[in-house]
C-alpha cells in the first residue's frame, strides 16, 4: 500500500501529545516495512522533539511549505496512483485522483471553549478536513460522540474510535535508581504532594487546584508544564500556599514517572478532554487519579479514578481523605493498573493500519 503521511504537526509544535501520537504511528509503520511510505514535511519539522528520534530516508520525504499561510492550505501534489493520505493535523491533499483521505480528530475543545477568531479558524480547518475525508479516526468515544454532534457523516464516510496509547516509560517503581534518586534530591521532593500536569487554561480548572492547596496547609503541589506561572495565577495562591508549590517547566518521561510514583494523587479537574493522556500515564505508574466526573475521564479511567461531581473543595477533601486508607488506595491503584493495559501505542498504530485496509482504494 502507498501511504502518504503529512508531518505538519512536527512544524506546528516542538513537543506535545499529538506529535507523540504521530511519531508512534510512523515508528510502527516503518518497523512493519510492508508499505511504501512517503512523507510531506517542511525543513523546520526536524526541530520537533519526537521528529528528532525518527531516522527517515531522505528519498521518502517530499518537502512542502508549512509557514503561517501554507499550513492552512491543502498540499498540491500530482499523482494518478492509488494511495492513502493521512494528515497529522487537518491538512488536505489536492491533485491526486485516486486517493483515500484520512483525518484524526483529537477533540472539539475549540468548538466548546475558544472565542473569535481562534474558534472560527480552527473549526474551518477541522471541518474542511473532516468533510473531505473518507476515513475519520476519533481518539475516544467522547470525541466520536462530539463528531456526530457537530457534523453529519456522509454515506461514503467511515468513522471509528482508536484510543491513543501510553508509553512503557510509566510503571510502579520498586526501587529508585541513582538517576531517579538524584532527581528527587535535586527537586527536594517528598511524598506529601498532589500533582498537576499540563495546560492551565480556563477549562482545565487550575484555579480549583490552587483552592485545594490553599485549604490544605499539610499539602504541597507540584505543577508540570503549561508554561510559566503568570502573575495573575500567583494571585490565586494564599501567602502560605505560595511557599508550598513547585513548578517544573518540563519533565522527561522518567522524571514524570518518579512524580507519579511519589504523588498522593494526580489531580485532573479538566471540564473537557479528547482523551486525557496524563490520566492513563498516572494509572500506568500506579498513581491514583482525582478528576472531574465527565465522559472522557469515565471512559479512560473506567472505575479507577476518584470522581468529583462538582468543583467543591469540601467534596475534594472528603474524597481525597479516602486515599489515606490503604485498602481504598490499593484498590484504586490496582484497578487503574489493569485499566491502563487497554492502551498501548502498538495497539493504536496497528488498529490505524487496519483502518487503512478497511477503506476502499
Amino acid at each position: 500500500m502507498k501511504i502518504y503521511l503529512d508531518n505538519i504537526i512536527f512544524s506546528k509544535v516542538k513537543n506535545g501529545g499529538v506529535s507523540n501520537y504521530w511519531y508512534e504511528l510512523i515508528e510502527y509503520l516503518e518497523k512493519q516495512n510492508q508499505d511504501e511510505l512517503t512523507y510531506f514535511e517542511s525543513i523546520d519539522a526536524k526541530e520537533n522533539f519526537h521528529r528528532k528520534k525518527l531516522n527517515l530516508s531522505s528519498q521518502s520525504i517530499k518537502e512542502v511549505k508549512s509557514d503561517s499561510i501554507n499550513r492552512f492550505m491543502p498540499i498540491s501534489y500530482t499523482s494518478d496512483e492509488k494511495l492513502i493520505f493521512h494528515s497529522s493535523y487537518y491538512r488536505g491533499l489536492n491533485g491526486c485522483k485516486n486517493k483515500i483521505e484520512v483525518t484524526t480528530v483529537y477533540d472539539f475543545i475549540h468548538s466548546y471553549y475558544s472565542s473569535f477568531p481562534k474558534k472560527q479558524l480552527h473549526n474551518f480547518l477541522k471541518f474542511n478536513a473532516i468533510k473531505r475525508s473518507n476515513g475519520i479516526i476519533c481518539i475516544s468515544h467522547n470525541t466520536y460522540n462530539d463528531l456526530n454532534k457537530f457534523y453529519a457523516l456522509k454515506k461514503n464516510q467511515k468513522a471509528t474510535v482508536i484510543h491513543v496509547g501510553v508509553s512503557d516509560d510509566y510503571f510502579p517503581i520498586k526501587e529508585y535508581t541513582l538517576k531517579e534518586q538524584q532527581f528527587i534530591t535535586d527537586k527536594k521532593l517528598t511524598d506529601d504532594f498532589i500533582l498537576f500536569v499540563g495546560g492551565r487554561t480556563g477549562y482545565k480548572n487550575f484555579d480549583f487546584v490552587v483552592s485545594v492547596l490553599n485549604d490544605n496547609p499539610q499539602l504541597k503541589l507540584v505543577i508540570v508544564g503549561g508554561g510559566e506561572i503568570t502573575e495573575e495565577e500567583k494571585k490565586l495562591f494564599s501567602d502560605d500556599a505560595l511557599k508550598r508549590f513547585t513548578h517544573l517547566r518540563s519533565a522527561e518521561n522518567f522524571e514524570l514517572n518518579v512524580l507519579f510514583n511519589l504523588a498522593r494523587a494526580l489531580v485532573y479537574p479538566s471540564s473537557y478532554e479528547g482523551f486525557g493522556i496524563p490520566v492513563v500515564e498516572a494509572m500506568r505508574a500506579g498513581c491514583p487519579v482525582i478528576g472531574l466526573n465527565n465522559a472522557t475521564i469515565r471512559e479512560v479511567a473506567e472505575n479507577s479514578a476518584v470522581l468529583l461531581d462538582t468543583l467543591s473543595v469540601s467534596e475534594f477533601n472528603a474524597k481525597f481523605s479516602n486515599l489515606n486508607h490503604s485498602d481504598f488506595r490499593s484498590s484504586a491503584i490496582e484497578i487503574g493498573l489493569e485499566a491502563s493495559k487497554n492502551y498501548s501505542w502498538e495497539k493504536c498504530s496497528r488498529e490505524t493500519r487496519e483502518f487503512y485496509d478497511s477503506l476502499d482504494l
